[in-house]
């Protein structure tokens, strides 16, 4: 065969990259310009989780890579695609399918109560007040599909609808100490009940901005979760209700949406992720350990767990020309090497523009 005559086809949404990261590190350079491509060739007619395997627009995913991809291009109307998808797939679920649009019949928790954060980031980068009027029934029904789960103090308990994540592959889960069959089984635990506080912090946002009354919810649960999992001697939160195990997860959402915080527990969660380092989570979680620094102004620790040689970086050295799923091909049997929800670099970086 003569190498010449191979061809390849190349498609994908347009795209017009206006925004770029002007740094000395050559590093971080080349990280933006691998998570950059990634959104360009991997937005599709949607945001597709992986062009080569599940084809599918996974709403968990839309966190990263449809904020990424709207700051890259300046335009979020793919992300308002995307959130009215999600909306179509509410007839089936008030809690919202996984995958839409698509004849796929998946849910999970943590990708459901992400919704409402999208819907208000989509807010603030767009301003735009009648589509968060249109968003908001869908952003309570979520918030009353997870109501019927709630135990005696607020907590979730038995989310047995949907698939509970908390990350993936399941060896990037840091150890997280609590049985994550499929359907869940008995207990409460952290990650879950750490997205249902945030939700409702975002609808309480939503509710204030659109002069709504609040859920009034947020103190009560707030203050549950962190009876439930706060340690005092570690100034850590635990994996479970009856764990003493601290993972990474279990401590980066409690930071990001400020639930159960003193000084002492910012502290040693930031103490903690310096230890852990990305590496213990997958690329997924990874957004959420980034923006959990962001939040509290740590940007040199963000940079450097960016350019750590064991996450972008590795994959870099490893021949990537798109983010893999994980950091190395490696870490899952069937690594997809084309994946756009390890694209959070654009977000992190893009307030460096």
């Amino acid at each position: 065969m003569n190498p010449e005559t191979i061809k390849v086809i190349v498609r994908h949404y347009p795209y017009e990259e206006k925004a770029f990261l002007q740094s000395k590190d050559e590093n971080l350079q080349k990280i933006w310009k691998l998570c950059a491509d990634t959104v360009k060739y991997g937005v599709q007619e949607c945001f597709v989780d992986c062009p080569t395997r599940e084809k599918g627009q996974y709403l968990g995913d839309v966190s990263i890579v449809a904020m990424a991809h709207s700051i890259l291009t300046k335009d979020a109307s793919m992300m308002r695609k995307a959130l009215e998808n999600y909306t179509q797939s509410s007839f089936v679920c008030k809690g919202l399918m996984t995958v839409a649009p698509a004849s796929l019949m998946q849910e999970i928790a943590d990708y459901s109560l992400q919704f409402p954060m999208q819907v208000l980031w989509y807010y603030r980068f767009t301003k735009d007040l009648d589509f968060l009027n249109k968003m908001f029934p869908y952003v309570m029904n979520v918030l009353q599909y997870f109501e019927k789960y709630e135990r005696s103090d607020g907590l979730l308990e038995k989310v047995v609808e949907k698939w509970n994540l908390v990350d993936w592959p399941a060896n990037l889960r840091d150890n997280y100490d609590f049985d994550l069959q499929r359907p869940i089984g008995e207990g409460c635990h952290n990650v879950v009940n750490a997205f249902y506080c945030g939700m409702i912090s975002h609808i309480d946002e939503i509710c204030d901005i659109l002069e709504k009354p609040k859920t009034g919810k947020r103190e009560k649960q707030n203050a549950a979760f962190t009876k439930a999992f706060y340690h005092e001697d570690l100034h850590l939160f635990c994996d479970s209700d009856v764990s003493n195990h601290a993972s990474l997860h279990a401590n980066v959402l409690p930071l990001l949406f400020d639930v159960g915080m003193n000084e002492d527990s910012k502290k040693a969660i930031v103490e903690l992720i310096k230890s852990k380092r990305l590496t213990s989570s997958g690329t997924y979680m990874a957004y959420f350990v980034l923006s959990s620094l962001k939040r509290i102004g740590e940007i040199d620790l963000l940079q450097e767990l960016i350019l750590d040689k064991g996450a972008w970086l590795n994959m870099l050295s490893e021949g990537a020309t798109t983010c893999f799923e994980a950091w190395g091909k490696d870490q899952k049997w069937n690594t997809s090497l084309f994946h756009p929800w390890s694209a959070c670099p654009i977000v992190m970086l893009s307030e460096l523009i």
